[in-house]
């Protein structure tokens, strides 16, 4: 290879890295938008009742004997197959940590219990909805390669758990709780995988493999070790669109 020839292709080189580098100096804007996200039939998102709450709503004294757990699983929206939905309020702009932040608020939630709940009050079935307003937290996201990276949220929900008789049908009455969702995520590079989709989409949950991720989220853990919450990203799941599940 003569000098000249080779030098044309180092100054190629060089030409074509000094014109990536504005590209990751200047990250893109992520819109305000909305995740959708389904809880499955599996067991896995469970509900501890504090002592005394549920024999409140029919009068007989707090029994420790009775299991005060409910497994829940989502009520689909009309027309779709989410059961929950939490909304980024703000374009998140990436500085030049590659950081950026959004507040988010839920929006959208629906359950039921996957079994009838034997408890001093009868059988009871339960229907899970928001109550009220709901709390704005704070999402980090993190740019980790230029096509995505890890995000942290917190979450706040307020919901109404409605029982009803399992035999007759009727209203038993309503518990109201409000919770703050710690994301468990700890340690540096901690945190729930994102990418951007081919067409620049948010994707959160979403690995640039296309590996949609099990667990987002370990929920209501400052009321029992044994109260957990799982969301799985719907879309992706429902389009066949993840290659791990």
């Amino acid at each position: 290879m003569s000098k000249l020839l080779l030098r044309s292709v180092l100054s190629g080189i060089l030409l074509l890295g000094l014109a990536a580098l504005p590209v990751l100096a200047q990250p893109p804007v992520i819109p305000a938008g909305a995740d959708p996200w389904v809880t499955p039939a599996n067991g896995q998102t469970v509900f501890t009742f504090p002592d005394g709450d549920v024999e409140a709503l029919c009068g007989a004294p707090p029994q420790a004997a009775w299991n005060h757990q409910v497994a829940l699983t989502g009520i689909p929206t009309a027309g779709a197959d989410y059961d929950t939905v939490v909304k980024r309020l703000d374009d998140a702009v990436f500085n030049a940590s590659g950081v950026a932040v959004t507040r988010v608020q839920v929006a959208a939630l629906a359950f039921r219990s996957l079994s009838t709940s034997n408890t001093p009050c009868g059988p009871i079935d339960w229907t899970v909805k928001l109550s009220g307003p709901q709390g704005i937290t704070k999402m980090v996201i993190r740019r980790t390669s230029p096509r995505g990276g890890i995000f942290n949220a917190d979450l706040s929900v307020s919901v109404e758990f409605v029982g009803t008789d399992a035999n007759s049908g009727a209203s038993i009455g309503s518990l109201f709780y409000s919770f703050t969702l710690p994301d468990p995520s700890s340690g540096t590079g901690a945190g729930t995988p994102w990418s951007f989709s081919l067409n620049d989409q948010f994707r959160a949950g979403m690995t640039e493999t296309d590996n949609c991720i099990n667990v987002l989220r370990q929920k209501l853990t400052q009321y029992a070790t044994t109260s957990r919450h799982y969301y799985y990203i719907s879309n992706m799941i429902s389009q066949g669109r993840c290659t791990e599940q």
